[in-house]
């Protein structure tokens, strides 16, 4: 039996990822704080009669991998580890709490480069394994108004593109996804307008897309037609996507916030 190692698989992209491969029958390990959204999920995969594993870590704190390794240590080798946990903050930056925007570092970045070199380090990837990392749009876009959580997302991005390059000689294949607008919890948490949420792309839709594109040991992958020209924008255009993201977050974002923020910009 495969197995599938998710972090943030109790909830959102991650839960949709943990249930795309339940369903093809692999062994899920799901890596997450949430025990209650955990347990959701192992029942909800239940009939597909697969052994679904729970390691609860938080990723914000710098000891959870000395918890997590051993129990790692304990199962088969991960044929596929997807990274896809990630919190934000948004608003001004010079208003935000800087411990805060640290836990967004420490989740989104930090954590992927600490449990991937732990697993490589210990052998826990099976060979010709895959990684997979869980990037944003807003690598090609900017993200006015999430400024960290932008910034942990192109590293991401960069040490992705990087590994795929240094483990290739290990036959291990290594994926970044670029998601855009999502349709779960966590969106609809910092999004300043959920009006048009139903356009948003189903994480469910995402996880099938990222199953394929696994099996095709695709290296990079800009998930639906949409958000593909946006990110072609975004390279040829970029004054275009950042006046639109603009419009879109950053003005409506409170006004205080938004003031205080361009204060701070012609300070600098």
């Amino acid at each position: 039996m495969s197995h599938c190692v998710v972090t943030g698989g109790a909830d959102g992209i991650g839960r949709a990822v943990v249930e795309q491969y339940a369903a093809l029958g692999w062994a899920v390990t799901i890596i997450d704080r949430d025990a209650e959204r955990a347990q959701a999920v192992s029942d909800a995969v239940a009939a597909h009669k697969t052994n679904v594993t729970f390691i609860e870590a938080d990723l914000a704190q710098h000891n959870w991998s000395a918890a997590v390794l051993p129990r790692l240590a304990t199962l088969p080798l991960a044929d596929l580890v997807v990274h896809s946990a990630g919190i934000s903050a948004v608003g001004a930056f010079a208003e935000s709490d800087l411990v805060l925007q640290q836990s967004v570092l420490d989740v989104n970045l930090r954590a992927p480069l600490q449990l991937t070199a732990g697993m490589l380090r210990e052998n826990q990837i099976a060979p010709g394994g895959s990684l997979v990392f869980i990037s944003s749009l807003s690598v090609f876009t900017g993200y006015p108004g999430a400024t960290v959580y932008a910034a942990s997302k192109d590293g991401v991005a960069a040490y992705a593109r990087s590994l795929r390059v240094a483990l290739a000689w290990q036959e291990l294949h290594v994926l970044t996804v670029f998601p855009g607008p999502t349709r779960t919890a966590h969106a609809r948490r910092y999004s300043p307008d959920n009006r048009r949420e139903n356009r948003r792309m189903r994480p469910q839709q995402l996880a099938a897309l990222i199953v394929q594109a696994v099996q095709r040991r695709q290296a990079v992958l800009i998930p639906g037609a949409n958000n593909q020209l946006f990110a072609f924008a975004g390279r040829i255009a970029p004054a275009l996507t950042e006046l639109l993201m603009r419009k879109t977050i950053l003005e409506k974002l409170p006004r205080t916030s938004v003031a205080q923020s361009q204060n701070t910009s012609k300070r600098l």
